[in-house]
């Protein structure tokens, strides 16, 4: 008698070790759950509305980077409630010091986000994924968004 293996019952891991699919699914699981809890990384997104306000600072002086106008919409947001209409309230932006994470860490199209594109009005609603870990801002992108 001639035994078959059924390829829904086996897998073949990258060693080439064969074990059954519910003892390999299981190991997984066990190795996930002693990962260190310092490796907490999160993601998150909120739609914004980037209107001329948001290219000033509290002081009324120019923001000339598109980091710094997603800064400062966050800031209207959460430090002097000045909140445009489509604007979301976000989990993570709530202090100065977490708002500071933003600068540098931007991602988006250059052709397309511009800050007289933001001043003027052409840009205005978009979409912000932040991902970081440990409480640490590690990537900022700006998506136009349909609104």
């Amino acid at each position: 008698m001639v035994a078959t293996l059924q390829p829904s019952v086996f897998l073949i891991l990258g060693d080439g070790m064969l074990c059954f699919r519910r003892v390999c699914v299981g190991l997984v699981g066990v190795w996930l759950m002693v990962l260190p809890a310092s490796a907490q990384q999160f993601q998150f997104e909120y739609y914004a509305m980037l209107s001329p306000h948001d290219t000033y600072n509290s002081r009324g002086v120019p923001v000339n980077d598109v980091c710094g106008i997603i800064q400062q919409d966050r800031a209207n947001v959460h430090k002097f409630g000045l909140r445009d209409m489509a604007d979301n309230v976000d989990p993570f932006f709530t202090t100065p010091e977490r708002r500071a994470m933003i600068a540098g860490r931007c991602q988006y199209d250059p052709s397309y986000h511009t800050v007289q594109r933001i001043r003027s009005q052409y840009i205005g609603y978009v979409l912000v994924r932040v991902t970081g870990a440990n409480g640490v801002v590690t990537s900022v992108q700006i998506f136009e968004a349909a609104g």
